[in-house]
């Protein structure tokens, strides 16, 4: 589990989907089952990964700038990597799609979001030495507070 993609940012990861928990309790016309559904599997990756979010919280906390960085570099690896999953699930909502405007811009998006991410990505590939060295040093004396 050391070397997963994750492990870096769990604790920022853990604690966006947290929020976003906290944000469900608060819509209406939703059965409170279900929110109490989704709670629970949120608890349960809390507890399952209880030492990783607590190892997590223990870097933020010592360097909050290197984990927010990693965070949004990781967030960014995660969905382009998970274009593989995204483009067939989009391609079924869109065959089966009832509104053909809807169908159509769920296409455009997903056709300018992985033009968009390969762009990132050969960017970053070329540049990221660069790019890592802006965002490390550069930038990190740049924001007050960053250690």
């Amino acid at each position: 589990m050391e070397n997963a993609i994750l492990v870096k940012s769990i604790f920022l990861f853990v604690s966006l989907w947290g929020f976003t928990v906290m944000f469900l309790w608060f819509r209406p016309r939703l059965e409170i089952f279900w929110k109490a559904v989704a709670t629970a599997i949120f608890i349960f990756y809390v507890w399952f990964f209880r030492e990783e979010i607590v190892r997590g919280y223990g870097a933020f906390y010592s360097a909050w700038f290197d984990v927010t960085a990693y965070f949004f570099k990781e967030l960014l690896a995660l969905v382009f990597v998970n274009l593989f999953l995204f483009w067939p699930l989009a391609l079924i909502i869109i065959f089966y799609k009832a509104h053909d405007i809807g169908a159509e811009k769920l296409l455009k998006f997903m056709c300018i979001l992985t033009v968009l991410l390969w762009i990132i990505f050969i960017f970053y590939v070329y540049f990221s030495r660069g790019i890592d060295s802006f965002l490390f040093d550069k930038l990190k004396n740049m924001v007050p507070g960053a250690k």
